[in-house]
C-alpha cells in the first residue's frame, strides 16, 4: 500500500507534487484544529463554566448552612474581630474577588469587589447581615461574563 502511494507520488510531475503537498498541509491544519485545538479549547471553556457554577453552589450553600447555624431567637452574632479582617476572611472563603478594603473606622470599612457572581455576592451579604455588619451603601456594575463589580461601605451594629 505504502509502496503504491510512494510510485503513484514519484510519477507526478513538480508542479503536481507540489500541490499534493499543499493539500496535505491543509489537510494537517484542518485535523489539527478540528481534532485537537478546537476540542481542547471547548473542554477548557466547560471546565470554567463547571467551576464557577460549583463556587455559586458552594455560596448558596454556605448561606443555608450559616442560616440553620442562627441561633433560635434570630439574635445577630457579633464577631470578635476587626470588620475588615473579618469581611476579608469571609469574602475569600466565598470566592469573591476582593478589589481593596479600607478601615473608616473602628467599626465601618470601604470595600471594593472586582468579580463576584451575583447570587454569591447577595448570598454573602445576607449571611453577614447576620453576623451583625449591615450594608450602609451599595453600588453593583456588570463586569461581564455573567458577574457584577460591586463598591460597598459596610458597618458593625
Amino acid at each position: 500500500m505504502i509502496e503504491n502511494a510512494r510510485n503513484w507520488f514519484v510519477g507526478l510531475s513538480q508542479r503536481e507534487k507540489i500541490l499534493v503537498g499543499i493539500a496535505g498541509l491543509l489537510l494537517a491544519g484542518l485535523v489539527g484544529y478540528y481534532g485537537i485545538a478546537r476540542p481542547m479549547f471547548d473542554a477548557m471553556t466547560a471546565a470554567e463554566e463547571r467551576y464557577l457554577d460549583a463556587v455559586e453552589r458552594q455560596a448558596r450553600i454556605d448561606a443555608k448552612v450559616a442560616a440553620l447555624q442562627l441561633p433560635a431567637d434570630g439574635a445577630a452574632s457579633k464577631f470578635g474581630r476587626g470588620i475588615d479582617v473579618f469581611v476579608s476572611q469571609s469574602a475569600g472563603e466565598t470566592g469573591i474577588a476582593v478589589g481593596s478594603i479600607n478601615p473608616q473606622s473602628d467599626n465601618r470599612v470601604n470595600m471594593v469587589v472586582e468579580s463576584a457572581k451575583p447570587t454569591a455576592l447577595f448570598g454573602w451579604l445576607a449571611r453577614i447581615e447576620r453576623e451583625g455588619i449591615a450594608v450602609e451603601s451599595l453600588s453593583v456594575n456588570p463586569a461581564g461574563n455573567g458577574t457584577v463589580s460591586a463598591t460597598l461601605t459596610l458597618r458593625s451594629h
